[in-house]
């Protein structure tokens, strides 16, 4: 009886699989994606640590930011509105709803302008290391959330849905920095 159930179960997970293989979707597509994100999926944050590297950051502030963008990552919130199949090509349009990063970085460059001494090292120089202390210091306080509209690009590859790479705007908006 034990060996009839395992072959019946091993039966319903090979069936299981095998139709949403079948089934897969840009829909499917789409939530992977943005899974990855909230996930925080490897490949997701490579990329966030090499463009941090190249960024004039100390280290705690690489780490600031960096936790920074899982806060963003965890919290955002994704509606699919439409989606327009054509062949092999697919295009979905997202309500995206993010941290607004944005309104930080628009604080912290106003208060530069008004007070640019208060960014000056020792010896009167400005200092980028100051400046984005208090950037950083700005996005730590954002509660707030934005919502953007974009457009995703799929290409359907060997049965399967991929999300193109995304534009600069929208990783902008992605990020809430937009």
């Amino acid at each position: 009886m034990k060996k009839i159930l395992v072959i019946l179960f091993a039966i319903l997970i090979f069936t299981g699989c095998s139709c949403t293989l079948n089934d897969y979707k840009p829909e499917d597509a789409v939530d992977s994606f943005f899974e990855k994100y909230r996930s925080k999926d490897d490949d997701i944050i490579t990329q966030l640590k090499d463009t941090i590297e190249g960024q004039k950051l100390d280290d705690t502030q690489k780490e600031e930011y960096e936790n920074l963008m899982y806060k963003q990552y965890e919290q955002l919130a994704y509606v699919i509105k439409d989606i327009k199949e054509e062949e092999n090509e697919a295009t979905a349009t997202i309500e995206l709803t993010v941290l607004n990063y944005r309104s930080a970085i628009i604080k912290a460059e106003e208060e530069l302008k008004n007070n640019p001494e208060k960014f000056n090292d020792e010896n009167g120089n400005f200092s980028d290391s100051k400046y984005m202390a208090f950037k950083i210091d700005k996005m730590k306080e954002v509660t707030e959330t934005t919502t953007h509209t974009i457009d995703l690009f799929l290409t359907k590859e060997n049965g399967m849905w991929k999300v193109n790479q995304l534009t600069n705007d929208d990783i902008a908006k992605l990020h809430g920095l937009y």
